[in-house]
């Protein structure tokens, strides 16, 4: 049967503009000018007959009809993909290109990629660590490590771990051979951290102190970071408590210096694994996530 297919350079060009919701980023994905994107697309409409997108200036919205047609055609793409990287070999087998949180780079990931490399010398791991979760149709990225709330369980994610949070002090600001209670750091701060991704709730003070059963927590002073690592850097000069995760907590830079307080842990939210659609062919990125799930689980 005769395929009737318009130019690949057309079809590429809308499925690039739809999925990302932009044509300047189309254009810097597929290395090519807005203009040349915006030709193709309208090369496409006319030869099709029928309006794909909305345009608003330098926004574009898809029609009812072109968003019946992104999925297919963003199969199609990943299909096509995944055909020429195994014929030709484009994809680099001994790579996993990684997204995670920061905090999950650097305190989980990092101390523990000695083991994996013991373990797996002939493979690499590029690592890219941001707060939002990276669109991975398309991309680079092999493996997303993601934090939030626990997906359904028919979704391809699978889970790691679930987090929870500690109040914690330099060991230097409590007195020797006596409990480590926040009473003792009255003269002290609390450290709060806003988190960056506004979608999720950061743990509290206010709730920390509740689950313990006391209600002073108004009469301490405070101080707030955007970021864990300056609120860690805080906690190392004695500036006061900070309500930090366990996976900090555990990691090895949290020393004999440092002392977890008495008191409740609040629960958090969910690390899980999620791989692009082509991501599994690949035996180092099958190896990786063994890996990631066997040892986050020990």
């Amino acid at each position: 049967m005769k395929r009737r297919l318009p130019p690949l350079n057309a079809i590429r060009a809308f499925e690039a503009a739809a999925r990302l919701e932009s044509i300047s980023e189309a254009a810097e994905e597929l290395s090519v000018t807005p203009t040349a994107i915006s030709h193709q697309i309208r090369h496409l409409e006319n030869l099709l007959d029928i309006k794909l997108f909305e345009r608003a200036g330098r926004n574009v919205s898809l029609t009812n009809q072109g968003a019946r047609m992104l999925p297919d055609i963003t199969r199609g793409m990943d299909s096509l993909a995944a055909a020429f990287a195994e014929t030709y070999g484009n994809i680099d087998t001994n790579t996993v290109t990684i997204s995670t949180t920061r905090e999950f780079a650097r305190y989980w990931l990092q101390p523990r990629l000695g083991e994996f490399y013991d373990a797996f010398p002939q493979l690499t791991l590029n690592i890219f660590a941001s707060e939002s979760a990276v669109d991975m149709s398309g991309s680079e990225i092999d493996v997303a490590v993601r934090y939030g709330a626990m997906p359904a369980q028919d979704n391809d994610e699978t889970p790691l771990y679930q987090e929870y949070y500690v109040a914690a002090a330099s060991r230097d600001l409590l007195t020797p051979n006596r409990a480590a209670r926040i009473e003792f750091l009255t003269r002290k701060r609390l450290i709060d951290v806003r988190w960056e991704n506004s979608s999720l709730i950061a743990p509290s003070w206010k709730a920390w102190f509740a689950a313990a059963g006391m209600e002073d927590c108004d009469s301490f002073r405070r101080m707030s970071f955007d970021a864990y690592n300056l609120a860690f850097d805080a906690l190392k000069r004695g500036h006061g408590a900070a309500l930090l995760s366990r996976t900090i907590v555990r990691s090895a830079e949290f020393d004999g210096g440092f002392v977890e307080l008495e008191g409740p842990q609040l629960p958090g939210y969910h690390y899980r694994v999620l791989c692009s659609p082509t991501a599994m062919r690949k035996r180092a990125v099958r190896q990786f996530v063994d890996w990631l799930v066997e040892t986050a689980t020990e």
